[in-house]
This record gives structure tokens, C-alpha cells and sequence, in this order.
């Protein structure tokens, strides 16, 4: 299937009756910009539709990756908006043809690809009939719906319950700490905020999380540095904006003595609920206290063993968080496992006013149901999930940093709750999300990386059949999870991907055995 492109914004009009005759529409954005597409001088009922979901689904619209719009057009087509960067690279997302409305834009040529990033040669051309997802956090119940909403049937085996671990916590906050620069983080972290939050919006209508904007305050010089560059970007400033002092405390309600960066779409969730509503769905089927004991492939199956199932599946696809390093396909890879703990406090007079989330080295949401939920503590390399008196009282420390007043009121009696859990991350704190390898092999394949890590090599990577991992999200799970989770189908399907080339390298599970090869040259 064939995508419809324009080189600039087109009328409403020619949108629309393009969508009647392509599921797939994408618009190249001419500059840094919302776009504002132009209805008739009568507009029809497709034009009203459209116009009155577009401001809410184009407020966290973001100029460094592709945005994906739903529900706009007619008969689920999709419009997907390239920032002008992608503009000449379109192939790095569509593979499937291009079928341009105006002028084509000419296309720069795709550079050669490291044999180790290249797709696997042996893919499967059938669409797969049934797949399954390991884990059931933010991470792995995304990935099954991505899936199921194309028609796919998903298992997802999860060990204990559903959003039990990293994604159990209270009250996350969605917003976007990235660099003012253009790397690979900040382009994955502004596309999947933005996917996220169009994401809340469709799923939890009705409550489990609240647009209260997120305050990002100038804690120290180098965070007032950052987020000065980010405030210059006007490009940017529907999705964040610099405050001073006193306006930061007219938006959240209280007293405030620092300026910072305000993201006015961000938002505080309840991550169980978002993985309750990902996870309902017709071709979804949970099986809680179901840990994968063993996957074998029986061509062209994988054979999957549980307690008291035995499931077949055409791919797995490995969401387990903090439970990756104990899964066979996966334990050559590097893995970080940072312990973290919140608190909850019951909400005073006083707390109660509070309107946006602040974050900061620490961060608080405004009450939900009567409690507040802060924090969080970050011990690298502690894989132990139990409650601690001595990590609550840190985060009571580091609220009283963050602001006195809501300490002193939160902290007056002692904290008996919360949420303890262990994050996933990797060494490059970025994701680790692609197609798994037979590591073993591919250090075999690509031997003589450690002697020379320019060595000219094209030999085809040594993959899994049929085997995937969306894992290593750490801290910013909210925003990149359901977003790679995306990629992951698409790339299952044969489907446009959203991620671009150069993000879907820098996510690569590969990157980590090539690095570690290179460095036995270098050591």
C-alpha cells in the first residue's frame, strides 16, 4: 500500500478525499511550525470533524521526529506529519512507495547500512496470526496493543500481575527532559511525548491521570542553562516555554522561589490504569502468574512453556524490564538495574492548592484521591524491590530542597507508604528495542571488529527468528515505551515505521555486542 505525500500543506478538502482512496497520508511539513490546513468556504461534516479534534490532537505536535495522527480522518486512515528535517528521507520510514499529490521532493540517497542494523534476510513475508509479548508493564502491554489494533492476536505472559514493578508507581509524571541539542534522546523523547500524551487522551477518557502541565525548575546552573536554550526554541513553544518565579507560582498555586521551563500539555498518570486500557482489547489475553519457562522455535513456531500453559506463537516479542537480564535471548546484553521508591502523603489545606507537577532533582504531583505522591530515589545497581525506611526519608529530604513548605506539610507524619520497584536502563541510557541476534554467533561473525573496528564486514547478521526486544526504558518509560512499541509492530507487520533510520541504529540491541567488541581493540 502506497502513501499519499505532499510537499506542502494542502487544503482540507484535497486531505480528506485523499483519504478516501489511501489509508496512509503524510504531509512534509515546509518549516517549524503547526500546520494550518485551510477548510472550504462551507465546510462538509468530514471538515467540522476534522477541525474540531485538530487542536487538541496537533498541541503536542514536535518538529524533531515523525507525528502520527488518529481519528482525524475518515475510515482510520493515518496522517503522518514529517518534520522538515525528514522531508528529503522519507524512505527511512515508508518502504512501501511513495505516491506524491504535488511536486516531489527530491530524495537524498540512503546511505550503506552496517551489516549489524540491517533487517533480517529470512523474514517470514506472511503476516504473523499470533504473538507473544513477555510482560505485562507499560512496555509490554503497549507492545500488544500496537498489535492487536492491527488485527494481530497477543499473549502476554506476565510472572506476577499486570504494572506490579516499574510501572506500578502512583503517580508518573509525562513531560520531556531533553537536551536542547538535536540527539537521538531528545528526538525519541519529543516524539514519544507527544505519542504518549494523544495516547492518554484516546484511552483514558475518564480519569487515571490529569493535563496539569509540568514544572521543570532551575535547580542548579546547568539545568537554568539548559532550559534557557530550550525556552529560545520558538519552534517549540506550544510544547514548552521559560517562567519566571512569579509566574511558575501563579500556574502551580503555590509559592514559588526559582523560574524554569513549563510544559503546559504535561501531565501526572496512574500507570496501572494506562496499562489496564492498553491491555483491553479483543485480540489481548493476559496470563498473569505465567513466567516464561522456556521458548523453543519448532519452524516456523516458537514453542512458549508456562507453569500451566503451553502457548504456540509466530514471534516474541521481550518487554521484562528489570527481568531481562534472567531471559536466555537476552542475558549477553548490558543491562542497569537502578532501584527507585516513591512516597505518598496525605494531601493538608495547604498541599492541596498545589495545580502542577514540579519537578526538579525530585519531583511531586498534585493530589490525587487525597495523597500526594513524590519523589523518587535512584540507587544504581540494586535489584531489590522491598520498601525502605531509609530511601523514604531521603525523598522527604529532597522535597524539602524542592520546596520547604510542601515538606514540612507532608512530612509532619511519618510515611507509610508507597511504591517500591526496580528500572531497567542500559550504559547509554538509551532504550534497547529491535530484533534480538544469536549473540554468541555474531561475535563469531563480526570476530575481527576486535582488531579493527573500521574492518570492512558485510556479512549478514546472525538473528533469532522471529524474536524482539522493547526493554531498558529506565525512568522515561511513560514517554518512550508506548512509542517504540509502534516501531516494534510496524516492523513485525512490514509497516512504515516511525522511528527514523538514525534512531532506530542508536536503539539497535546490536549497538551493545559491537561496542563491546570494539572495545576489546581498544582495551
Amino acid at each position: 500500500m502506497q502513501t499519499a505525500v505532499w510537499n506542502d500543506i494542502p487544503p482540507l478538502c484535497e486531505l480528506l478525499a485523499a483519504a478516501a482512496r489511501n489509508r496512509r497520508l503524510a504531509v512534509c511539513l515546509p518549516e517549524k511550525r503547526i500546520p494550518r490546513f485551510e477548510p472550504s468556504e462551507q465546510p462538509d461534516e468530514a471538515e467540522c470533524r476534522f477541525l474540531q479534534h485538530w487542536s487538541q490532537q496537533s498541541a503536542c505536535l514536535q518538529f524533531a521526529a515523525a507525528n502520527i495522527l488518529h481519528g482525524l480522518l475518515p475510515q482510520g486512515a493515518e496522517l503522518w506529519l514529517m518534520p522538515p528535517a525528514a522531508a528529503d528521507c522519507l524512505s527511512d520510514y515508508f518502504s512501501d512507495g511513495l505516491e506524491w499529490q504535488t511536486e516531489a521532493r527530491p530524495q537524498s540517497p540512503a546511505a550503506a547500512q552496517k551489516p549489524w542494523f540491517r533487517p533480517s534476510e529470512n523474514r517470514n513475508g506472511a503476516p504473523p496470526e499470533h504473538v507473544a509479548v513477555i510482560g505485562a508493564g507499560i512496555a509490554g502491554a503497549a507492545t500488544a496493543r500496537a498489535l492487536a489494533e492491527r488485527g494481530v492476536r497477543v499473549s502476554v505472559l506476565e510472572a506476577r500481575t499486570a504494572a506490579h514493578a516499574a510501572s506500578g508507581n502512583r503517580q508518573g509524571l509525562l513531560y520531556a527532559k531533553i537536551s536542547a541539542h538535536d540527539t537521538e534522546q531528545t528526538e525519541l523523547l519529543l516524539g514519544g511525548y507527544g505519542h504518549s500524551r494523544r495516547l492518554l487522551d484516546r484511552l483514558l477518557p475518564d480519569g487515571g491521570w490529569q493535563p496539569c502541565g509540568v514544572l521543570h525548575l532551575n535547580h542548579s546552573p546547568a539545568e537554568e542553562k539548559r532550559n534557557r536554550r530550550l525556552a529560545a526554541q520558538d519552534w517549540h513553544a506550544h510544547l514548552y516555554r521559560g517562567v519566571s518565579a512569579a509566574e511558575a507560582s501563579e500556574l502551580a498555586g503555590i509559592d514559588l522561589s526559582s523560574d524554569g521551563l513549563y510544559w503546559p500539555q504535561g501531565a501526572w498518570l496512574h500507570p496501572p490504569a494506562l496499562v489496564r486500557a492498553l491491555l483491553a482489547h479483543p485480540n489481548i489475553r493476559l496470563y498473569e502468574g505465567q513466567p516464561l519457562l522456556s521458548a523453543q522455535y519448532c519452524a516456523p513456531h516458537w514453542r512458549l512453556d508456562t507453569p500451566q500453559h503451553t502457548l504456540s506463537a509466530d514471534h516474541i516479542v521481550y518487554c521484562a524490564g528489570a527481568a531481562s537480564p534472567q531471559q536466555p535471548p537476552l542475558a549477553a546484553l548490558p543491562w542497569q538495574l537502578i532501584r527507585g521508591q516513591t512516597n505518598l502523603a496525605a494531601a493538608t489545606a495547604y498541599t492541596g492548592r498545589l495545580k502542577t507537577a514540579l519537578s526538579a532533582a525530585s519531583y511531586i504531583s498534585p493530589a490525587w484521591e487525597g495523597r500526594h505522591c513524590y519523589g523518587a530515589s535512584f540507587v544504581p545497581h540494586d535489584a531489590c524491590g522491598d520498601w525502605r525506611d531509609s530511601e523514604a526519608e531521603h525523598n522527604r529530604q529532597e522535597l524539602a530542597r524542592l520546596h520547604p513548605q510542601l515538606a514540612a506539610e507532608l512530612t509532619a507524619a511519618p510515611t507509610v507508604s508507597g511504591h517500591a520497584a526496580v528500572r531497567c536502563d542500559s550504559p547509554d541510557h538509551l532504550p534497547t528495542v529491535g530484533p534480538v541476534a544469536d549473540y554468541a554467533a555474531m561475535r563469531e561473525v563480526y570476530a575481527k571488529l576486535a582488531h579493527d573496528k573500521n574492518y570492512p564486514l558485510s556479512d549478514s547478521c546472525p538473528y533469532l527468528p522471529n524474536v524482539w526486544v522493547n526493554s531498558a526504558h529506565g525512568s522515561r518509560g511513560l514517554a518512550t515505551a508506548p512509542w517504540c512499541a509502534e516501531s516494534i509492530a510496524a516492523r513485525i507487520l512490514g509497516l512504515p515505521d516511525p522511528l527514523s533510520r538514525r534512531l532506530r541504529e542508536a536503539l539497535h540491541p546490536n549497538r551493545h555486542i559491537v561496542r563491546a567488541l570494539v572495545r576489546q581493540h581498544e582495551g
